[in-house]
């Protein structure tokens, strides 16, 4: 009996090796997938993805991801103003004319894109003028998209890589930052759902009358650029390589992981603990929680940007009156949210006006002084009662009660759950507002309900980061007054969306108007310097006059990276391009990720091209990635003809009609039609998981172990 027991005993230990043995590759398997040769990126917690990649509206993704997968025209530095050509090598203005409703021919504004051959889009459409007409296109005849709506009165495909752009009257040639920023969307894709159709007059028309694409919840995003969807969940989107990107060798980095992290105090965990390679996060104490913990490899960057501004809700009494955000502004406390809700990283805003440091040299001395007056770093609750009292406001027993008898309301201030220096701020503006009798409660909802608050106008108060960003004052000035598809004075009313002027400040008071002022100074830009620096001074003093919005302090171009596994970043001392991922257009994160390599990786340097150093042969570069057997290309065929009536269709597929309307009553119409077919490989995720292969391996010798231990019982019970 004992023999037995010895034996079932030896039987049970070599059954669980064998399964111990055929468990191992599977055990092997890590908790979460991060392939080799990939990094996780983390540009800004308490969002919760939504799978929407719509290039014109998806604030529910990761800051910065969306330009990784569509590129614009070019790439513009906001804030040192560098541009880099890209998907247009080249560009010129030139005359164009357009007719008035009554007939007359009147001369304005042209521009021709010269744009970069042999790029196609990651389902295999060319990219080329057609792209970008439909793109532009789209804009006109649906004008809530924004960027270039209602600005273009005609455009010309010159010829698959040239179009002329011929501008309504009044556009400036400021107007080129705003197209270089844009980034054209396959025609093949969208033109199933909106198609466009220009009009022999140069109007563009919608075909799709029900749908809208500004809220078309676009999952399978098709662009240009290095990188492609793999997989979406709203814990974490995987971003991998574009393999047919334009751009030799590029990108080296072949998976970008987008985690989903509820607030600062989980990411900065992660980041702390190296789960996180490259991060635009607030975190406080940094050197000590960070840094401290590997000197070699971890390190930050925190450069001076644009302001965060309290945008204040101008439809919204009392706060509709000028002299109250006056003195909201001269009662806040900039250095206490320096030093208490930003830990000493964002310095106090000089100026209440939405500038970033290297931009005030614009303003002369006496805007200047006066901007500074109304920007006290430590605020002045003195100076700030004494203006109210001047205007008729009282404070009694710690309420202020308006001109017109009536107390003020108790009002909110709003920003993101999660983002725990913003919800510092709001808790110190509160108490400083107390002491000038305005009573706020601090409200912090989700991104998603927090944005759709601040576009609906649903809110009293809110913090804001940078509207629009540029390379001049006029850029961040006008993104917050001035939208220029819309009309001076046309406020948006509350319950309908808007990014631009989101304060709801009413235009139509100032004279002359904000547009004229907006256009002259455009219209002066690098023409006349002494004209453009008058211009934005009267717009800056005109702020400091109304005050729609309020800069606090000097945002901080928040940049975490870890550098043990990935090299080329941008550094203190070598700041070629903004570093947070999560920066937006015109500047985007492309010459970053384009410039990151894995330590291993032999990479001549300094080996990117948009440094002021940018070889001349790049610009003409038509020798990206070359299409082997997989492409077939069919010949160009052009028709022309002479006709009175012109019509130009763009629908479903890349074949499309251009027309182009001449100033005498007959018009060309040009038709091109390319036909590009490319076998896509989606490259899969590779891990540390054992192949299959060993896997069957494994399975069979843990077979053949347990025959062989049932053979050997069997044989030992007979002789028994």
């Amino acid at each position: 009996m004992k023999r037995y027991k010895i034996i079932s005993t030896i039987i049970t230990l070599l059954m669980l090796i064998s399964i111990g043995i055929f468990a191992m590759p599977i055990l092997s398997q890590p908790t979460s997938v991060q392939p080799e040769g990939s990094m996780v990126v983390m540009p800004s917690p308490g969002i919760v993805w939504q799978d929407n990649f719509n290039p014109w509206n998806a604030p529910a993704l990761p800051g910065g991801l969306i330009w990784l997968i569509y590129e614009p025209l070019a790439l513009v530095n906001s804030l040192s103003g560098q541009t880099i050509p890209w998907l247009a090598t080249n560009w010129t203005f030139t005359t164009g004319y357009v007719y008035l409703p009554n007939g007359t021919k009147v001369q304005t504004l042209a521009l021709i894109l010269y744009l970069r051959h042999d790029v196609y889009f990651t389902d295999g459409t060319p990219f080329n003028a057609t792209a970008v007409w439909y793109t532009l296109a789209l804009e006109q005849a649906y004008p809530q998209l924004g960027y270039s709506a209602n600005q273009i009165a005609n455009m010309t495909i010159i010829n698959p890589y040239e179009l002329e752009v011929v501008f309504k009257p009044g556009v400036t040639p400021m107007v080129l930052y705003t197209i270089l920023e844009q980034w054209p969307v396959d025609p093949a894709q969208w033109g199933k759902i909106f198609p466009v159709e220009q009009l022999p007059n140069g109007t563009y028309l919608g075909l799709n009358k029900t749908g809208n694409p500004f809220t078309y919840p676009n999952t399978n995003p098709i662009g240009t650029g290095p990188y492609m969807l793999y997989s979406f969940s709203p814990q974490e989107i995987v971003l991998v390589a574009n393999p047919h990107y334009w751009m030799p060798g590029e990108p080296r980095i072949k998976y970008l992981l987008y985690p989903s992290y509820p607030s600062n105090v989980q990411a900065d965990t992660a980041l702390n603990n190296g789960q996180i390679t490259w991060a635009g996060l607030f975190e406080p104490n940094i050197q000590q929680q960070f840094v401290a913990k590997d000197p070699l490899h971890y390190h930050y960057y925190f450069a001076p940007g644009f302001p965060t501004m309290l945008t204040l809700n101008n439809l919204k009494w009392p706060l509709s009156d000028p002299v109250l955000r006056q003195a909201i502004s001269l009662a806040i406390n900039r250095t206490a949210i320096y030093y208490l809700g930003e830990y000493g990283y964002e310095p106090p805003a000089t100026t209440p006006l939405p500038l970033p440091p290297q931009q005030i040299q614009y303003l002369n001395s006496s805007v200047l002084q006066l901007a500074e007056q109304f920007a006290p770093s430590q605020g002045n609750v003195t100076a700030a009662l004494q203006l109210l009292e001047s205007h008729g406001y009282k404070l009694v027993n710690g309420q202020l009660i308006a001109p017109n008898g009536t107390a003020v309301p108790t009002m909110t201030i709003i920003t993101v759950a999660g983002w725990t220096d913003w919800d510092a701020d709001l808790t110190i503006i509160a108490q400083d507002l107390k002491q000038i009798g305005i009573t706020v409660e601090v409200q912090t909802p989700p991104f998603t309900t927090w944005f759709n608050y601040m576009e609906t106008g649903n809110y009293w108060m809110g913090l804001m980061w940078d509207l629009i960003s540029g390379p001049t004052p006029i850029q961040p000035l006008s993104g917050y007054l001035y939208g220029y598809w819309n009309s001076p004075g046309n406020i948006t009313p509350i319950g309908n969306s808007t990014y631009f002027n989101i304060e709801r400040f009413n235009l139509s008071i100032i004279h002359p108007t904000f547009e004229q002022l907006v256009n002259w100074a455009n219209g002066n830009f690098s023409i006349n310097d002494n004209a453009y620096y008058s211009i934005v001074n009267k717009l800056a003093a005109l702020w400091i006059k109304y005050m729609p919005s309020i800069a606090l302090v000097y945002g901080a171009e928040w940049y975490e990276y870890v550098n043990n596994t990935v090299t080329g970043w941008p550094t203190q001392q070598n700041y070629y391009w903004p570093a947070p991922p999560w920066t937006s257009l015109p500047s985007t994160p492309l010459p970053v990720v384009l410039a990151l390599h894995l330590v291993n990786q032999s990479v001549p340097e300094p080996w990117w091209y948009y440094t002021s150093q940018v070889p001349s042969s790049w610009y003409t570069s038509n020798d990206p990635f070359v299409y082997q057997t997989t492409t077939t290309t069919t010949t160009p065929s052009t028709t022309t003809s002479t006709s009175t009536t012109t019509t130009t269709t763009t629908s479903t597929t890349t074949s499309t009609t251009t027309t182009t309307t001449s100033t005498t009553t007959t018009s060309i119409s040009t038709t091109t039609s390319v036909s590009t077919s490319v076998s896509t490989t989606t490259a899969t995720v590779t891990t540390t998981v054992s192949s299959s292969s060993n896997t069957a391996l494994y399975a069979i010798i843990a077979v053949v172990i347990i025959v062989i231990i049932i053979a050997v019982v069997v044989l030992g019970l007979r002789r028994r």
